[in-house]
């Protein structure tokens, strides 16, 4: 053989190995995911894929079921890799700090949504806080905190049933009615589902922690 001819086979070679490795290559795609802390999410791959098996690189901070159910446990960055075979799916999960707290109203619970804004952030710092919140106009509790948080006070227009506020810049306001307002306030929150609130915070004072 030539010493042409055996360069002809060994490019030859080298592409049928070249074809044989993209052929049982899958390259792995990657999808970004946003959670909040305390969140879940199911994650998803091709109906095809059998017998998946799902893994956090980081379980401190997102941990996956066998079925594929992320939880973000607390902030940070962590890659779930889904497996099938030769086939990879990595999710990028990145998780947040949580923007809801609790609020308990004699005993009952709701989740509070807070505002991605300077007056939240400040007023979460406070949390965990219990108070004694007095009764107005029989449509809010209220409470002077003794601490002046940042604000941008704006006339709402319309109070809605469940907003929280900030009355100056140190009164702490829970609206448990939906009415018109001329005042201005800062917004803090806004309670989730306020099903319930109006019974839950009764007349006169009322204890409601915050956490």
């Amino acid at each position: 053989m030539t010493g042409k001819h055996r360069n002809i086979w060994r490019m030859m070679i080298v592409m049928a190995l070249l074809c044989l490795a993209m052929a049982i290559h899958v390259p792995a795609s990657v999808k970004s995911i946003m959670l909040s802390a305390g969140q879940k999410k199911q994650l998803s791959v091709n109906n095809s894929w059998k017998n998946v098996k799902w893994k956090s690189s980081r379980p401190e901070i997102v941990t996956v079921s066998a079925k594929g159910e992320a939880r973000a446990r607390k902030p940070g960055k962590a890659v779930v890799t889904a497996k099938s075979g030769k086939k990879v799916r990595r999710f990028m999960v990145t998780v947040k700090e949580s923007n809801q707290i609790s609020v308990v109203i004699n005993g009952k619970s709701f989740t509070a949504q807070l505002e991605s804004s300077e007056t939240a952030e400040a007023f979460k710092r406070l949390l965990p806080m219990k108070i004694q919140m007095e009764e107005l106009n029989g449509n809010e509790k209220y409470h002077y905190m003794g601490k002046e948080l940042p604000s941008k006070a704006e006339r709402p227009g319309t109070i809605t049933e469940g907003d929280l506020m900030l009355y100056g810049n140190d009164c702490l306001v829970l609206f448990y009615e939906t009415f018109r307002s001329g005042y201005s306030y800062t917004r803090i929150g806004h309670i989730v589902d306020p099903s319930g609130i109006k019974e839950a915070a009764g007349n006169g004072r009322v204890t409601i922690s915050f956490q």
